[in-house]
């Protein structure tokens, strides 16, 4: 049985330079990873050859880590890779939403940051996310990213 996802990858030309973005921007923390130059790693992946860096990142929560709120960055030592696109209109592209509070000013302070937006936040306008904001931009090594912040609750009415 499938229960939910576990973590979403990224491969990135330099994880130490990724790990430090998460970090910076989102409060995340490194909870695992190491460099594997291992036989069943090099089977996973399909390289015979490979050695990967690898970074688990997830976000603190209380005296735990999260469960399911994991990012593993992975750079590839041996073989390297050329980039590919990650424009979010490609076939086989993803991204990587982030839940957020208060998105206004956390897209402030990554735009002081340094961070390009592709637009400024949008107010969602139909849809089951109707009354939302999200904006998208790219991270580390053009990783699609985007920020959304729900609607907000509207009280039920009470049926007489």
């Amino acid at each position: 049985m499938i229960r939910r996802f576990h973590h979403a990858g990224f491969t990135v030309s330099n994880v130490d330079a990724a790990e430090r973005f998460f970090t910076k921007n989102f409060g995340m923390r490194r909870i695992g990873g190491g460099v594997y130059d291992l036989p069943y790693m090099r089977r996973q992946v399909g390289f015979p050859n490979a050695i990967l860096k690898v970074a688990v990142m997830a976000f603190p929560e209380g005296k735990s880590w999260s469960q399911v709120d994991r990012v593993e960055l992975i750079e590839y030592l041996r073989p390297k890779g050329r980039p590919v696109g990650t424009d979010t209109n490609r076939p086989g592209g993803a991204h990587l939403c982030f839940l957020v509070d208060d998105l206004h000013s956390i897209y402030k302070k990554l735009r002081r940051r340094g961070v390009r937006f592709k637009s400024s936040p949008n107010h969602v306008t139909f849809g089951i996310n109707k009354g939302a904001w999200a904006v998208y931009f790219n991270g580390p090594g053009g990783i699609a990213l985007e920020l959304f912040q729900p609607p907000p609750k509207t009280k039920q009415r009470k049926k007489s």
